[in-house]
């Protein structure tokens, strides 16, 4: 059968049919808060290599706060498996009994779009190999023309099959991804007589066809400009959409229970205009004077500027202090993960993030309260950037993410030079004026990092834990 379907792909490329393909059913209006009634979840293959288990613990609050439910094992109620590969004994009983067998992405994915829409990317599918049993081991892989979440993605595919990815071109190179045939890099792929593929090439080896891997001149990995570019190959995944192919069944109490949520449900009013930022001189003057050592330095990140002026006059009171820069920050105050420059900067500095309660509760008994039980926990985010707050923050104070790392930021880069720096430095990494020569470089190519102008990405180091996005910052 594997071989029929290895045989298969190699067909000329056909779309999924997604309108065949169902969530909940149509009919029925899924608030976005419960978009996951009706899910029940077993999870395999993470849970074993997770070094962080606390983030585990994370999915299953996220699942849980949008309506879904997470088992401690694979049962008959079970409607989903949560899972990495096709090799597990878990998944074949999974399948064998018709459960929806899909990947931490594709629950990353409707975690965005807040609708359990199908799986419809390569990365929504479990891998067809065993973790340890990597197929593209031999290969390094630099990708041209994707950017963005796509070019993500197709990071994250070269290191799950096991590749070396690179941001370069060189001769070194096996493989160069291409999503059309131009650009510089195509050209010396050329030159150099490097297999030039499209991103199916990945996709399909991911799935199982490994019969790609000797086969990267077939004319099906050579058409390129292709609409969906990381959609998997509907030969390789028919097995996984059977489940997909009738909407998933809500019980009637279920049912009646969103009915009676959209009954109860206030209508929301309109959002009040924005304030105008308040003025130094209208904040009041702190009434309440403590130690140094136990004087809560803060800042407010998220909030519209009326509800900060509320804040600071609070803080004031009790006497805390508004912090004149992150280093100097010793509390943020957040309702949410956000990657606002305030938050990338003080995440590597502050002792405390916590939630405006934390300021509502110590305004209430008049003192400063233990910061213990008000700590910030955005389990969406956490799932989606795929960290842990509470880790990240222990880590950061052990030792900060960037000690001994030397930047150089080239010229335009976004955001702005200003910026990065800040980020850079408040995690303990040093700034260079002058770009370095190739010969230093060279000599401390391990305590160095060239940031070049980036796409709007998200990298994570895996020493510290914790994301620093070089793009999309919110105000």
């Amino acid at each position: 059968q594997q071989q029929q379907q290895q045989q298969a792909s190699l067909q000329p490329l056909q779309p999924l049919q997604h309108h065949q393909l169902f969530g909940h059913d149509p009919g029925l209006d899924i608030p976005e808060d419960s978009f996951l009634i009706g899910c029940i979840f077993a999870i395999a293959d993470y849970p074993e290599q997770m070094s962080d288990k606390q983030l585990l613990a994370t999915w299953k609050r996220i699942i849980q706060a949008h309506g879904g439910t997470v088992d401690s094992s694979l049962n008959p109620r079970c409607t989903h498996l949560l899972c990495e590969s096709q090799v597990s004994a878990l998944f074949v009983q999974a399948l064998r009994e018709g459960r929806r067998c899909v990947t931490a992405h594709w629950l990353n994915t409707i975690l965005r779009k807040k609708k359990m829409v199908p799986p419809h990317r390569t990365l929504h599918f479990p891998f067809a190999f065993p973790p340890g049993g990597k197929p593209c081991s031999q290969h390094i892989i630099s990708v041209t023309g994707f950017v963005d979440t796509d070019r993500d993605d197709l990071k994250l595919m070269a290191y799950l099959a096991g590749a070396k990815y690179t941001g370069y071109l060189c001769r070194s190179n096996t493989v160069l991804i291409c999503k059309e045939p131009s650009g510089l890099k195509y050209e010396k792929a050329k030159e150099w007589r490097i297999p030039c593929v499209n991103a199916q090439w990945l996709c399909d080896i991911l799935l199982g066809n490994f019969e790609a891997l000797r086969q990267a001149q077939h004319s099906r990995y050579s058409v390129f400009n292709l609409q969906d570019p990381l959609a998997p190959n509907p030969h390789l995944i028919q097995n996984l959409l059977g489940s997909w192919r009738g909407p998933l069944k809500i019980s009637p109490e279920a049912l009646v229970s969103i009915r009676l949520q959209q009954k109860q449900k206030p209508n929301e009013p309109a959002p009040p205009p924005p304030a105008k930022k308040p003025r130094i001189e209208d904040l009041p003057t702190p009434t309440k004077k403590l130690s140094p050592e136990s004087t809560p330095t803060v800042f407010f990140t998220g909030f519209e500027p009326a509800q900060v002026q509320q804040y600071i006059k609070k803080l004031y009171v009790l006497g805390g202090e508004v912090a004149e820069c992150a280093r100097k920050c010793s509390h943020l105050v957040a309702n949410k993960v956000t990657r606002t420059v305030k938050f990338l900067t003080a995440m590597s500095i502050v002792k405390h993030i916590v939630t405006p309660e934390w300021l509502e509760e110590s305004w209430k008994t008049h003192k400063f309260v233990d910061e213990q039980n008000f700590m910030l926990r955005d389990a969406e985010a956490e799932v989606l950037f795929s960290f842990s707050l509470e880790e990240s923050l222990k880590r950061a104070h052990a030792a900060p993410l960037f000690k001994g790392k030397y930047f150089y930021i080239t010229p335009g880069i976004c955001p702005s030079l200003i910026t990065m720096k800040a980020i850079v430095e408040c995690a303990g990494g040093r700034v260079l004026s002058k770009q370095p020569s190739f010969r230093k470089i060279m000599e401390h190519k391990q305590n160095k990092v060239q940031l070049h102008r980036p796409h709007r990405r998200t990298k994570r180091s895996g020493d510290a834990g914790y994301g620093i996005s070089l793009g999309w910052f919110d105000t």
